[in-house]
């Protein structure tokens, strides 16, 4: 048998071809460059949060205002980006023991409001985790 050269990193960002959005036992959520390539603009410097309680959903709107109400500041870096939304995330029980990683889609939820929304929890877009759990 030959070997094949692997040409993954093993980091979360450059080498995957999947949208993923990642709850962090840090109280953050990331976004690898999938993502924001496929469901945010370059000129987004916000986000605006969401939670669905019924149906355990966190919806994200990108906004081009940081000053926007309720807006979350978008970190960039060239592997993706990240929110720090600690009091939304830990007044839903949301920061898990371990990175959690969700595939998100598009949700229209009123004529002028679509979300990048993803169910947290084990569901139909849970991809797993990253890492093991001391790491982040």
């Amino acid at each position: 048998m030959a070997f094949e050269k692997f040409e993954g990193s093993g980091r979360g960002g450059s080498g995957s071809t999947q949208a993923k959005v990642s709850l962090r036992k840090s109280s953050s959520v990331g976004l690898n460059s999938v993502t924001l390539q496929e469901f945010f603009e370059e000129d987004d410097e916000g986000v605006v949060m969401y939670y669905d309680d019924d149906e355990n959903r966190v919806g994200m709107e990108p906004v081009k205002d940081v000053d926007e109400p309720g807006a979350y500041t978008l970190t960039r870096s060239d592997s993706g980006g990240s929110i720090s939304p600690g009091s939304f995330l830990k007044k839903h029980g949301l920061v898990p023991d371990r990175t959690m990683q969700f595939e998100p889609s598009v949700v229209d939820v009123k004529q002028n409001l679509s979300l990048v929304a993803f169910t947290a929890g084990k569901s139909e877009d849970f991809i797993g985790f990253y890492g093991s759990g001391d790491d982040d």
